[in-house]
């Protein structure tokens, strides 16, 4: 139910000789023009005193308050003025339509509301609340919210990290291992770097990082990133020895090959 139809606790005594329309106005949260609009469709009917004013009465207040719910319901203009002076078996039965409709709506506001505090503290604290509490941001995440805590990356980061379940999450997981376990490979048997099997497993790499949209400057700021953080360093070095250079290689030259300018690198 609105404010407006709740607030019928603002009447007064004056309601036994009338309000005017900019006293129930302001009583049902309502615009002076939405009452002459209704009453021009019919669904109001207040009387005029000698001057021509209107005067809502106690039967008015009472039609305006039950107009409200059922506009509150969704009910459409043209049904309210049938419901307003339909028998009551009929108007219990749309009540009871209009109270399945609103309740479907609370539970989705409900779901929205979960989602946004999930958001939010993702967001500001690095952390997710779930159906058993709060799960903190593991190592990595931690880092990235100390590096891009402030960029529109992060608040993709934090939409993907409330919005994808468990078990896609373990998935894309999984893939970035196999990328990696490839890129071993591929750095085992030689393959150089701006070669057509280079490029690919470059861009294989970037679309495995699900994080946020990479960009080919952005992963070129993160192939840097690998070398020059020791702990990025050693995670790809203990994949394969000296992998995190040679990633950072074929990155450069698969970004240079996009049109990337190699010294003007951006994270966009």
């Amino acid at each position: 139910m609105s404010d407006a139809a709740a607030d019928n606790t603002s009447w007064t005594s004056t309601e036994a000789i009338g309000l005017t329309i900019g006293e129930v106005a302001k009583i049902f949260r309502v615009s002076i023009r939405m009452l002459r609009h209704w009453e021009g469709l019919g669904l109001l009917s207040p009387t005029r005193d000698a001057s021509g004013y209107r005067i809502y009465g106690p039967g008015d207040l009472n039609r305006l308050r039950r107009l409200l719910v059922y506009k509150e319901l969704g009910v459409p203009a043209t049904r309210i003025g049938q419901l307003l002076d339909a028998p009551a078996p009929q108007v219990v039965k749309a009540l009871k339509a209009g109270r399945n409709d609103l309740e479907k709506r609370l539970q989705h506001l409900l779901k929205t509301l979960d989602e946004t505090e999930r958001l939010i503290d993702m967001a500001e604290k690095g952390t997710t609340m779930t159906n058993t509490g709060s799960v903190n941001l593991d190592s990595r995440q931690s880092e990235a919210k100390d590096r891009w805590g402030d960029t529109k990356q992060w608040m993709e980061f934090a939409e993907r990290q409330t919005t994808t379940d468990g078990k896609t999450k373990m998935k894309q997981e999984q893939r970035i291992r196999e990328v990696e376990a490839k890129l071993a490979n591929a750095k085992r048997r030689g393959v150089k770097p701006g070669s057509m099997e280079a490029n690919e497993l470059a861009e294989e790499h970037r679309s495995s990082l699900y994080y946020y949209e990479v960009t080919p400057s952005m992963h070129v700021c993160l192939g840097r990133m690998y070398v020059a953080d020791p702990r990025f360093k050693k995670h790809y070095d203990d994949i394969e020895p000296d992998l995190a250079q040679w990633l950072c290689d074929i990155i450069e030259a698969n970004a240079s090959a996009h049109g990337v300018d190699l010294n003007n690198v951006v994270w966009e």
